[in-house]
Parts: structure tokens; sequence; C-alpha cells
């Protein structure tokens, strides 16, 4: 799928994180300093943020109302708000009617939840400008958040030591710029990175939800095929080359894979951040996190960037976007306290 949505603004972008973090350091007595070592080194992640009693709607909510806040926006000024998340804190309604409540929004507002994982930013982008283009809103909240740490096997290395815990909020405006979407999708990979869901087959009318499992071998190749192959269709798509996108904005799934996609891109380190030491794989909220973090390092504008997510699914979703006039908040921190439950 290609396409082109005009009159869209991307109007401000904010992320929080628990304050908690697992240093991976602290698992050398569970996974041996060895193969502790070995696993930071090539992931470059030294530490996740962890969520402990903190559900993903209070990360969002989090979120939602630093962005609200910083901005000066009237709760009543948003139309719809979309959360993008595998780890709703209920299977039903979901996190997104729960904001709506939390932030005193409209009870006008359209809400939902996306379940997605690697490429939901974009997919959350996505729906979030159909909206809006649609004619019926005109400011969406859009927000992504996982506690993906409450679905880790603690014996299995390959996730507990890569996955953490983050959200995020953006708004999504009507306005003068554009953005520029091409997303596939490839379900015959499901399985290799997935968390099964069991109902029970007796009249108790029961679930039980499994541990995330990833075949590391297949993300990677699916990624190192996929995504330079993705990129270059968006470019010529919107009619750009490579020098003239100042940030790409990759998923941050470790640090390993993000180098190899940027060398083989031929893009330069400048262009291309990977900011995962001392967060890991935040999933949905990767790219949103990447654009909040920046903001504590650089007071440079970006005109505009190419964002690309890959993963879960399989799928793979890029997006040109316009950034100049882009409010990129620091995140903030959420303390255990914050639990709503």
């Amino acid at each position: 799928m290609k396409t082109s949505l005009p009159l869209i603004r991307l109007c401000a972008v904010t992320a929080s994180l628990p304050s908690s973090s697992q240093c991976m350091a602290d698992l050398a007595e569970h996974f041996g300093e060895l193969e502790v070592k070995r696993i930071v080194h090539s992931t470059g992640i030294e530490a996740i943020r962890v969520a402990g009693d903190l559900t993903t709607g209070d990360l969002c909510f989090a979120a939602a109302q630093h962005l609200l806040t910083f901005t000066e926006t009237d709760p009543a000024g948003v139309d719809a708000v979309v959360v993008v998340t595998q780890t709703p804190d209920d299977l039903m309604p979901g996190v997104a009617v729960q904001l709506q409540h939390r932030l005193g929004l409209s009870k006008d507002v359209v809400a939902f939840d996306i379940n997605y994982g690697c490429s939901g930013y974009i997919y959350g982008l996505y729906q979030a400008a159909m909206l809006i283009r649609a004619g019926g809103c005109h400011r969406v909240l859009l927000c992504t958040g996982d506690v993906i740490s409450k679905l880790l096997n603690s014996s299995d290395r390959h996730v507990r030591m890569v996955f953490g815990d983050a959200a995020s909020a953006s708004l999504v405006e009507a306005g003068e710029d554009r953005f520029d979407f091409v997303i596939r999708s490839d379900g015959s990979g499901r399985t290799h990175l997935n968390t099964p869901l069991r109902y029970a087959r007796d009249s108790t009318g029961s679930g039980r939800l499994g541990h995330l499992h990833m075949h590391g071998a297949e993300i990677m190749r699916f990624a190192l095929d996929g995504v330079p192959a993705l990129i270059s269709e968006l470019l010529d798509f919107c009619d750009r080359q490579k020098s003239d996108i100042p940030l790409f904005a990759l998923h941050q799934a470790n640090g390993f894979m993000l180098n190899y996609l940027r060398k083989s891109m031929g893009i330069d380190k400048s262009a291309m951040p990977i900011d995962v030491r001392s967060v890991g794989n935040t999933g949905p909220s990767s790219i949103p996190l990447l654009l909040s973090r920046r903001a504590q390092s650089s007071s440079q504008p970006t005109r505009e960037g190419v964002l690309c997510g890959f993963g879960v699914g399989l799928s793979l979703a890029a997006a040109r976007v316009d950034l100049l006039r882009t409010c990129c908040i620091p995140p903030v921190d959420v303390f255990p306290d914050a639990a709503s439950r």
C-alpha cells in the first residue's frame, strides 16, 4: 500500500518511561557473565525500563497529560484518541476509552485501540490521518504503550535482555503538511514474533496468555531484506533522495541490526540515531520515544523525517513526515505511586 495524505500536521510528540530500571549486568548471576556481556555488546542494550505495577494505561496517561499540559491543549478540543498497544489493561474495552475518562476528554470523542507492535506507530499515524481526512476529526491524540516486561519468560535471555516498557503521546491535527506512507504485511511469518492466546474449550470460558516468543534469526532476516527496499520505495514515491532526508527514525530493535541497516543503506550516523542503551526495544513506542529523547540533546529543528517500523505481523511500515513545526517534548518519568491499580 502506498498513499499520500495531505493537509495533516504532526503537532507534538512526547513519551513516558517507568522510573524503575533493570540493569543487564545484574542478570549475570542468572545467565552467566560472559553471556550477558555478549548480548549487551551485540544489542547495545545495557538497561531497560520496567513498569512493575504500572499499567499501559498509566504510562499512556502520563505521556498524554504531559503533552496536553506542555502544548497548552484544551482536552475538550481532542476529537479522537487512538491507542496502539500489545498489552492492554484489559481485553475489553481497552486503553483508549479509559484515557477518555482519565484525561477528561469529551464524551463525543472516537476512542479505540489498535493491537500492533513494532510498526504500530506508523499504523497509528495512518489511522489518525485518515480520521482527519475523513472530515470527522480535527485533532487526534495518538498514544502507544506497552508493558511488555509482564509477558517475558524470565528464563529466555533473548527477550528478557532486549524488551523494555514505555509509552508515547502524539498530537495529529489538520494542517498544511503531508504524510506519505508505504505499508506491507506478511502473515506467513506471524509465529516468528508473537504472544499466544489459548481459549478454554470447556464451560469455564477462560483463556490463557502465553509468553512473548521471538525467533530472532527470522526477524533479523525479514528486517535486513525488507527495510532498505521499503525505504527506497517510499523515497521514490515521494520524490526524495536519501541525501534530502535529515532524519531516519527507525524502530529501535537493537544496535547491531540498526547499524547493519544504516551501513547497507549508506546513511550517515548523524542522520540515523540509535538510542537503545538505557531503554531497550520499546515496541510501538520506540520511534516516538526516539523523537522525544532527541529533544533533550538537540535544539535544531528537523525539516522532515522518514519513520520506519518493522517486526510483529510480520509487517513493514514507513512514513515520510514533515517535522519542521513538530514540537518534540522530552519524556517524563512515571513513578510507582502513579499506578492506578
